[in-house]
């Protein structure tokens, strides 16, 4: 409950700060870890993001996963989140996001209720860095994300 007050307080935030990135559409591309207590899986995830304003925005992920943990699998992952952000600097900013996650593996399928917190450092105008924790409530297990991505915006 108290990272979803701390993500609710970072949205908020954005809403009334300085702009930090453009509107519009932007994808995205990298590697998140994820940690259950079950097992240790990774996926190469996608992500298609529209940026309403500087500050919100929403986003859709999918994953494929790759490797395993002893015998542990992921195959898919997939998400929605509504996101807001809060430049800190210049070309850096924080983000809060929060929604819907499932994950689908030979373990079973889980999914509910998602958020986190990340930054993103933007190289230029179109091309950035970003890097998010992200913990998805199960119905029956829970699970933390690390992703890190490459950013590029049309």
């Amino acid at each position: 409950m108290r990272s979803i007050l701390i993500a609710a307080a970072a949205v908020a935030a954005a809403l009334i700060a300085t702009p930090a990135a453009a509107e519009g559409w932007r994808g995205e591309l990298g590697y998140t870890q994820y940690d259950t207590d079950a097992a240790e899986v990774g996926a190469i995830t996608g992500r298609l993001g529209y940026d309403f304003t500087p500050h919100v925005g929403v986003e859709g992920e999918v994953g494929i996963g790759v490797g395993d943990d002893d015998g542990a699998e992921l195959d898919s992952a997939v998400g929605g989140f509504v996101i807001g952000r809060l430049p800190v600097a210049q070309g850096f900013s924080v983000h809060g996001r929060l929604g819907y996650a499932r994950l689908d593996g030979n373990g079973g399928d889980d999914d509910g209720v998602a958020y986190g917190v990340g930054g993103q450092y933007d190289i230029n105008s179109r091309f950035g860095v970003r890097g998010d924790y992200t913990r998805i409530s199960g119905d029956n297990d829970d699970a933390d994300s690390f992703a890190v991505t490459a950013v590029i915006r049309w």
